[in-house]
């Protein structure tokens, strides 16, 4: 069973945001305050997104940050949460999906701070035809271990910072120059072909966004894969058989992801991946709507 938790003075008859935020977490709540804190510096992307945060079954320590963040922000901020029985993120995603209301959906992971002008970059990017796709820095523990509020509160990562520059240097984080927004227009723009900014070859799940209206043709991810992996790219796979193409959003929509312990990838979840591939299907049968045959 899936439950909603609607924000104080949540009024759905008011005017759809332009943008839905999928925020995916579970049980990491220090992470996810992180994310939140960057949400709330989002300045030039006021009233234009909501925040439907996809929760796999966290914890009270979840929900206390949450209510949090609802005291003191107005960005609408709905909380799904279903009882934790494995990985079932899909499941959790498609619900979010459902009661959407923004026409553009962007994509971002609990463990990912958003630069100030993350859904900006998104929702400015937006072509037709186009799905859009971005990467992260890869922050190391220790930096990791020592972020604080005031840090993201204060716009450590606005720009490079020399305290990035040392973990990197120290070889504790990775991808220093994704610290660097390079905006698609004049004066920067000329920076972006000889910086390879242009191109990229897929989609990471954390840092993604596309029209509502495709992801409701592939109906939303397939909840038939098991454990965790390969659900993001099953998503691309079945937007590229529907007629999208890639647009790259390197240099822009910046996110910082806090180190944490990996996961190992269900090796099950492979064969579903080539079974996309080969059958070139565009919906799957276990999405928003379950579809027979």
């Amino acid at each position: 069973m899936i439950q909603r938790f609607f924000p104080p003075l949540f009024d759905p008859s008011q005017s759809s945001p332009r943008a839905s935020l999928l925020l995916a977490t579970f049980d990491m709540p220090r992470h996810l305050e992180l994310v939140l804190a960057g949400l709330s510096r989002q300045k030039a992307s006021q009233g234009d997104f909501e925040i439907l945060l996809c929760d796999d079954g966290s914890d009270h320590e979840t929900r206390a940050v949450i209510e949090r963040f609802q005291k003191h922000e107005k960005t609408s901020l709905i909380h799904l949460w279903q009882e934790h029985q494995g990985f079932r993120k899909c499941r959790m995603l498609n619900e979010a999906l459902r009661i959407a209301r923004g026409s553009t959906l962007i994509f971002l992971d609990g463990d990912c701070v958003p630069h100030s002008h993350f859904i900006r970059d998104h929702l400015e990017q937006q072509e037709p035809g186009f799905y859009l796709a971005g990467r992260r820095v890869e922050l190391g523990p220790t930096i990791s271990e020592s972020l604080t509020l005031k840090d993201i509160q204060g716009g450590l990562f606005d720009g490079p910072s020399f305290r990035l520059l040392n973990s990197c240097l120290r070889k504790d984080s990775e991808y220093f120059q994704r610290s660097l927004r390079v905006p698609n227009h004049a004066p920067w723009s000329w920076l972006r072909g000889p910086m390879k900014l242009n191109h990229v070859p897929d989609l990471k799940g954390c840092n993604f966004s596309v029209a509502k209206s495709a992801m409701e043709t592939i109906n939303g991810f397939d909840e038939d894969y098991e454990g965790y992996g390969r659900e993001d790219t099953d998503v691309e796979i079945r937007l590229q058989n529907l007629g999208l193409k890639i647009k790259s959003l390197k240099g822009l929509a910046l996110q910082f992801h806090v180190w944490h312990p990996r996961r190992s990838f269900t090796p099950a979840n492979d064969h579903r991946l080539e079974e996309a591939r080969t059958t070139k299907r565009v919906a799957c049968r276990s999405g928003i709507r379950k579809i027979s045959g």
